[in-house]
């Protein structure tokens, strides 16, 4: 049967790794936004619609700012720029902003509604019965020194009612401005000129990101004494992918190389290190090929933590081993017989802790747990199937000072001489516990969370401060029956964001009807222009201007200009990005500093909500680091009948006491340290339960003659968990370093109490052995 199972499971891997070379060959495909970690939005459909599309608009776009102090100079710069980023074939289109080719389209879209659309000082002055001050500024502008309006507008809109709107339309780059078809602004005699550019794919695909940096960059290299800043998503993602990729690839390689120089100085010889690396290959290829096969593409965050996989698959593999210096071993099968219980409910246990992990909405760890759980279970088979077969070696005889080595922790809690020191040891442990859970904080700020370049954020600050914008992604929602009502609805509300804006809440804002007014507003704004302008004043105009009487037919067409006609005309810089369905609108909000005073000021308002994605993610976060608490004790739960069944209640309790202990201590020495306690502290202590879980299982399993040969196998495993999970304590990526170090310090205190697992183990069997007599 066991020759059958191993012909079927060497099947099964091969079909993995000719998967794999397939995928390989193709080209994997890697996530390297931090984001997708995170959990979908599960209540409301609509605002993680209009969460995607805002974050999927400022995802992709590209700023540049190019810089010099001869104008021409930097002129000539940004366009060798903006032509090496369309050569790459990633970008969409170059130049989003309002140079004079989009004006005049701009005058071609709202001309024929002149007479509807009125910037909202000439509303004001209009409905005040002010007229005579539009005109007297629209003659002013006429005849003055610098008077640059055309004699063609004049005759048809002598009040100059569409420059004025044009001239107050909210752009969001405020700074600049049209200098022969470029933007650009001037600052301490330095010419700075916009590149701007819509990539064409995903600001996180990795293929994108090397394209288009390299091209950015290679570009830059040849423009000697030319300054250049750049913004944009795929510029952070692809200084943080190259940080995960570096350390994924740093991180096993070390946790590998430390492996095979630990099993290679516990076991000198070949055959146990080639079993342990066979074990750990096949583990790591179902593992990566399966969860290609589930999810399609991965997270670079998912080949992070399944490089440390390492850790863990090597086990079985290593318990298998260690029995080669048990001297009752005898045969493979014998060796395999005597550690088949002990790894088995050492996988059920470990695998509960993982799948806690696929029951957390959160597509990265669904990931990093399928990867775990389908290598862990590959790492097992091949052990159980293969080994047994493939194991020629003899009983070791070189080990007995590494066997009185590894039992002296076993002996430490046991012997009568350690007594006192252990009850020191207890009481500083309780101690540390209570003094750092009451200094542990929590701080869910998804900002935090990954590792962002000084000199990019350096440079993000200053584009912002030479053209006056923010890509922050904060916005108002309005939802409304129509595009009718939802321009309506921002109408009422504009005199609320005008309030915001004088108390510094923020900075500015754009909305859909700054650029489209409602219907309503456009038939009064015609109204206004017939009694207030042109009734009484439309005739002394033209004659000051020695123009001709109006003929009859001269007027504007009754018509409005609707929301759709101006999205079809794509001449509205940004209105694309604001207009996300109908009735479905985005008001976006410019230097948002006080979030809480916006909420306030909106939430009488039907219809309208705040929406800040950073909040929300770390709203968010705060939820799922309790669910995690809360998944962390269901995994205990779920293995404390199993080991009940194995070991009797006392024995389960006694199972549970290490990593219990680990789960108290590793938040503890956390908050010692002064950092703040986050999902992804939360998030390792599932991990050090199950994990931990093992090692007083492989305790538990020993007998009397048996522990120097079991603790050597429970040390091994550690270092090699440390060697795996324990680096990423050292990962530059925040989140990361906070699931290292909770895992570092857990699985160290995990593995100080292990022994503490066969106390309950040798009671029951003293117990038994009673009752039998």
């Amino acid at each position: 049967m066991r020759r059958l199972g191993a012909l079927l499971w060497l099947a099964l891997v091969l079909l993995a790794s000719g998967y794999l070379a397939l995928r390989l060959h193709d080209g994997l495909g890697f996530r390297t936004d931090l984001l997708a970690l995170l959990p979908r939005e599960e209540q409301d459909p609509v605002l993680q619609r209009a969460n995607d599309a805002v974050t999927k608009a400022l995802g992709r776009r590209v700023l540049a700012l190019v810089g010099h102090a001869d104008r021409e100079t930097a002129r000539k710069a940004a366009t060798t720029l903006g032509d090496a980023l369309l050569a790459t074939g990633q970008v969409e289109r170059i130049g989003e902003g309002i140079d004079v080719d989009r004006l005049k389209r701009l005058g071609a879209l709202y001309f024929p509604h002149r007479q509807s659309l009125l910037s909202d000082g000439d509303r004001a002055l209009l409905a005040a019965g002010k007229g005579e001050e539009v005109a007297t500024r629209a003659l002013s502008q006429a005849f003055g020194f610098a008077g640059l309006v055309d004699a063609g507008l004049l005759r048809n809109d002598p009040f100059l009612l569409l420059p004025s709107f044009l001239t107050n339309l909210p752009f969001p780059l405020s700074r600049l401005t049209p200098d022969e078809g470029m933007l650009s602004v001037t600052e301490n005699g330095t010419t700075w000129v916009l590149v701007s550019a819509v990539l064409a794919g995903e600001p996180f695909e990795l293929d994108l990101q090397d394209r288009l940096v390299g091209a950015f960059d290679a570009a830059v290299r040849d423009m000697p004494g030319v300054t250049v800043k750049r913004l944009g998503a795929v510029f952070f993602a692809h200084a943080g992918s190259k940080t995960a990729i570096t350390e994924a690839s740093t991180l096993g390689t070390l946790s590998l190389v430390g492996t095979i120089l630990l099993v290679g100085l516990a076991f000198r010889r070949p055959g146990p290190l080639l079993h342990n690396l066979l074990a750990l290959g096949v583990g790591m290829t179902v593992g990566l090929s399966g969860s290609l096969l589930l999810f399609g593409e991965l997270h670079v965050a998912a080949l992070l933590f399944g490089s440390s996989l390492i850790g863990v698959a090597v086990d079985y593999s290593l318990h298998y081993s260690a029995s080669l210096f048990d001297p009752l071993s005898g045969s493979p099968s014998d060796r395999l017989r005597h550690v088949l219980p002990g790894i088995a409910l050492g996988l059920v246990t470990t695998l509960i802790g993982y799948a806690a992990l696929m029951l957390a909405p959160f597509p990265g760890l669904r990931q990093i747990a399928a990867f775990s759980i389908i290598g862990l279970v590959g790492a097992f088979l091949t052990v159980v199937l293969w080994l047994p077969s493939l194991d020629r070696a003899r009983r070791l005889t070189h080990g007995a000072l590494m066997l009185r080595a590894a039992a002296g922790l076993w002996s430490f809690w046991e012997a009568r001489r350690w007594r006192g020191v252990r009850l020191v040891l207890v009481l500083g442990c309780a101690l540390a516990g209570a003094v750092g859970l009451a200094r542990l904080s929590a701080d869910d700020d998804v900002r935090r969370l990954q590792a962002v370049s000084a000199e990019l954020r350096h440079e993000q600050d200053e584009i912002q401060r030479l053209i006056g914008a923010t890509t922050a992604a904060q916005f108002l929602l309005v939802q409304a029956a129509d595009d009718e009502a939802a321009l309506r609805q921002q109408e009422d509300l504009a005199a609320t964001l005008a309030g915001l804006k004088a108390k510094g809440s923020i900075a500015g804002y754009q909305m859909p009807a700054a650029f489209v007014p409602s219907a309503r507003t456009q038939r009064e704004n015609r109204a206004l222009v017939a009694t207030a302008l042109d009734g009484p004043l439309l005739a002394a105009q033209r004659a000051s201007l020695g123009l001709p009487p109006a003929e009859p037919n001269s007027k504007a067409p009754e018509g409005v200009l609707t929301l759709g006609d101006a999205l079809t005309a794509d001449s509205v810089p940004f209105l694309r990005e604001l207009v996300l369905g109908p009735g479905l609108h985005v008001v976006a909000l410019q230097g948002l500093s006080d979030p809480d005073a916006v909420r306030a000021a909106v939430a009488g308002t039907a219809g309208v909500r705040l929406v800040n994605p950073t909040a929300d993610f770390s709203a968010l976060l705060a939820k799922y680091r309790h669910r995690a608490l809360l998944l962390t004790g269901l995994a205990g739960l779920l293995m404390l009948p199993v080991l009940m069944w194995r070991y009797g209640w006392r024995g389960g309790l006694w199972a549970l006491l290490p990593p219990g202990a680990a789960l108290i201590l590793a938040p503890a020495v956390v908050g010692l340290m002064g950092q703040d306690f986050t999902f992804f502290h939360a998030m390792a202590l599932v991990l050090i339960l199950s994990i931990g879980v093992d090692y007083a299982v492989f305790c538990a399993e020993s007998g009397v003659e048996q522990q120097p040969v079991t603790m050597l196998a429970v040390w091994l495993a550690t270092l090699t968990t440390l060697l795996s999970f324990g680096l990423l304590a050292f990962s530059a990526v925040p989140a990361v370093h906070s699931f290292g170090v909770t895992m570092l310090v857990g699985i160290s205190v995990a593995f100080l109490f292990a022994p503490l697992a066969a106390r309950g183990t040798r009671h029951n069997e003293a117990t038994n052995n009673a009752r039998l007599l």
